[in-house]
């Protein structure tokens, strides 16, 4: 009994604090007489639901570099989800009593909330996602075979996955090759390792992925130099003319 007050507590709260503005105007407009936010106001009413959103995208997906895509569309999208369930919930239940209609409001709005939360879970469950290493059967450039290795995903595709292989070899002063800080995802073996750069990416069938989870993410400073396109090569030198009667 206290564990159902408690998770029908914890979701209301939830749905609060993600409809703040619409059920604190609600209070306000229902005073005698009717009263109405001013601009200062409206700004800490929309800061509470968009900090909970931020907080709520946060914890659902995997910590990786990359992400402030998703974390933005994230914290703009589960609020307006948020008021959008509320307002349909207000519509279908129509009571004139507001204690209860913010009640309604906000318990539909967490559950819409915790809902959110677990799809984006369950999407990124097992999926390779840019920025992150991962164990897999890494093709070779010269053959069809493929050997177990690390590797930082730069892409995905339909069916595969584009990623760079990590080595444990010195590539030392090799133009194609990039250290790799152990970071955050190899916190066991203590070797130096090093990632391809500047390579064409290696296709990886998602099938070929040999754990359902990333070892970590990519180091942020290097996960930039990943991302930052290869420079053209320069111009092939144009033959000199040669002299007349040469």
């Amino acid at each position: 009994m206290l564990g159902c007050l408690f998770l029908l507590f914890t979701v209301g709260l939830l749905g609060k604090l993600l409809v703040t503005p619409v059920t604190v105007y609600d209070l306000m407009a229902a005073q005698s007489p009717p009263q109405q936010p001013v601009w200062w106001e409206w700004a800490v009413l929309c800061a509470v639901p968009l900090a909970t959103a931020f907080a709520l995208t946060w914890s659902s997906g995997r910590r990786r570099p990359g992400r402030a895509l998703a974390l933005t569309a994230g914290t703009v999208l589960l609020p307006v989800l948020s008021v959008a369930v509320a307002l349909w919930v207000r519509d279908r239940v129509g009571t004139g009593n507001w204690t209860l209609g913010a009640t309604l409001e906000s318990l539909a709005a967490g559950v819409a909330a915790l809902v959110y939360r677990a799809v984006v879970r369950r999407r990124e469950r097992g999926r390779p996602l840019p920025g992150e290493v991962w164990l897999a059967m890494v093709p070779y450039r010269d053959s069809g075979e493929a050997a177990r290795h690390y590797c930082v995903v730069l892409r995905r595709r339909r069916g595969y996955a584009e990623v760079l292989q990590i080595t444990s070899q010195n590539k030392d002063g090799r133009r194609d090759h990039l250290p790799l800080p152990n970071g955050g995802w190899d916190t066991v073996s203590g070797k130096p390792h090093w990632v391809e750069a500047g390579l064409p990416p290696r296709r990886v069938p998602y099938r070929d992925f040999l754990k359902d989870r990333p070892q970590g993410p990519c180091p942020a400073a290097v996960w930039r130099q990943l991302r930052r396109p290869a420079p053209a090569p320069p111009p092939a030198p144009r033959p000199r003319a040669s002299a007349p009667g040469g």
